[in-house]
């Protein structure tokens, strides 16, 4: 995961826990040990901001019903983040 939104989406699914690794090794790569410690104090204020922005105080609020389908604004292309996406299968 890479955006405190995923994370919160994740959890609120009912995950009991979410991998980060490559995000911190990005950090670690760009600018050290400093920048992977800037970069989890931003994923927690992303996280901290998402949870204020469903109404709830922790995780422990969060159910399925804090996530609905959505239609992507462009439809998916070679230039998409997820060129591959099939939107006829739900169970992507």
């Amino acid at each position: 995961f890479y955006r405190g939104t995923d994370i919160v989406k994740a959890i609120a699914m009912g995950a009991n826990a979410v991998g980060l690794g490559r995000l911190e090794a990005w950090a670690m790569a760009a600018g050290g040990a400093p920048a992977v410690v800037q970069c989890l104090d931003l994923l927690k204020a992303e996280i901290t901001e998402v949870l204020a922005l469903c109404g709830v105080n922790s995780f422990k609020e969060l159910d399925e019903s804090f996530v609905t389908d959505a239609q992507p604004a462009v439809p998916p292309s070679v230039y998409s983040a997820f060129p591959l996406l099939n939107l006829e299968n739900k169970g992507y």
